[in-house]
């Protein structure tokens, strides 16, 4: 008899995006009915030296913080997968249902458990989340940031934690700007837009700030994020994610 084909989470060209997204720093995200921030910013004023630090803090915060709940929008060849589930930032381990609309995913239902390296698939997932997450049955492979929007957007969502605070100094240099206040869940946040993409070697603020940022934070007072946003590969196409206790 000849066994069953092993089935992988498809793997979709995702057009040269940044591997430095995968390395910047804080938080940011959008709420499900309003659209990211604009990707142009050279209008929005530059950091203070209290902003840089608050924006420094907040992976640190998520470390701290230890896990989260998350509700995220992957774009998938122009159908949004929804990614429902639990990050582990102390760890670097995440579970969740992805669910899909459409596209090369129909409206597939598949439960995820992924850490830095590896990605694990319990395909046509009918039950709820998990806890603890089911010992047998899983499809395992290769973590790889180039392989996939969904790769991209898991291996995104696990950086956004670190064991120290990130330098403020660098921020300040770095292009990241400060886009406004809003409030998420009635709570206050700054709207930051993340470091430019690649900022030239020795940039100035002015210089850095002429480079489109990718990301999006916003952060709560005391550091903590609440939402986070990357606009992934060359076009308009955004992860979109939220994070609740």
């Amino acid at each position: 008899m000849t066994p069953p084909r092993r089935r992988t989470l498809p793997r979709l060209p995702i057009c040269g995006i940044a591997l430095t997204l995968l390395t910047l720093l804080g938080t940011s995200a959008c709420t499900h009915d309003k659209a990211p921030a604009p990707a142009t910013t050279t209008t929005a004023p530059a950091l203070t030296t209290r902003q840089a630090e608050l924006l420094a803090l907040t992976r640190f915060t998520n470390y701290r913080r230890g896990t989260a709940q998350i509700t995220a929008d992957i774009p998938v060849q122009g159908h949004p997968a929804r990614l429902t589930g639990r990050l582990d930032w102390r760890h670097g381990t995440g579970l969740a249902i992805l669910q899909g609309n459409g596209g090369v995913l129909e409206h597939g239902r598949h439960l995820l458990r992924w850490n830095h390296t590896t990605v694990s698939v319990r395909h046509n997932w009918t039950g709820p989340l998990p806890t603890p997450p089911p010992q047998r049955g899983w499809a395992q492979r290769e973590l790889t940031a180039r392989a996939s929007t969904i790769d991209t957007a898991l291996l995104l969502l696990l950086s956004l934690a670190a064991d120290r605070p990130d330098n403020a100094q660098l921020l300040l240099r770095s292009g990241a700007r400060r886009l406004g206040d809003e409030e998420v869940a009635g709570v206050p946040v700054t709207v930051f837009a993340g470091p430019s993409a690649t900022p030239p070697q020795g940039a100035t603020p002015e210089t850095a700030r002429t480079t489109p940022s990718r990301t999006r934070y916003w952060v709560e007072a005391d550091g903590r994020l609440r939402r986070f946003s990357a606009r992934l590969g060359g076009g308009t196409e955004w992860l979109v994610a939220t994070f609740s206790a």
